[in-house]
């Protein structure tokens, strides 16, 4: 059975440990791990690479307005539009396109799906204005759409996490620290 993790920027996405199948970070890579793709759907991020010349040796994965608002610009990386929709994050987003190619997707990093943390660790590189208060919530409904494709989510979490009903496809994992 093909499997991808999919590791976002939340508090929790220490927790990744590799494992055999893909893996897509999100936004702007800070963690030394291996992966094989990147998703970012924000032209915030781009201004970010853009402005500091990053270079990716993996495709970045991204809308096609994204690539459209960012297609004179000259970066040395590999932009492939092939996300549909911006389902408000990247991690969100890639999971719901990476639902038709993978039987079960890993989802490191997505605090919000069972708390109300929306922090990221991006926000060091990337400055945004404060968070609303209902993001978690907003979040989650985007979400919806990714539990019904059907397809086998992992959510990997803190070992105290009370998980939330999203379905019989959606499995915890909980850390054993």
């Amino acid at each position: 059975m093909a499997q991808i993790a999919i590791v976002g920027n939340g508090p929790s996405r220490h927790l990744y440990r590799p494992f055999r199948g893909d893996v897509c970070v999100c936004n702007i890579p800070q963690l030394d791990i291996e992966y094989d793709y990147i998703s970012i759907v924000d032209v915030k991020a781009f201004n970010h690479v853009k402005a500091n010349k990053l270079k990716f040796d993996k495709p970045i994965l991204t809308t096609e307005d994204t690539a459209k608002s960012i297609s004179n610009w000259k970066l040395d990386t590999e932009i492939q539009p092939v996300f549909t929709e911006k389902l408000m994050n990247s991690a969100a987003t890639a999971a719901y396109y990476f639902a038709e190619q993978y039987d079960t997707i890993w989802l490191y990093g997505c605090d919000a799906l069972w708390s109300k943390n929306t922090q990221s660790h991006q926000d060091i590189l990337i400055p945004r204005p404060a968070r609303n208060k209902t993001l978690h919530i907003q979040w989650r409904e985007k979400w919806k759409g990714v539990w019904k494709t059907g397809k086998t989510f992992v959510i990997v979490c803190p070992k105290e996490t009370e998980a939330v009903d999203y379905g019989e496809n959606i499995k915890w994992n909980r850390s054993k620290t």
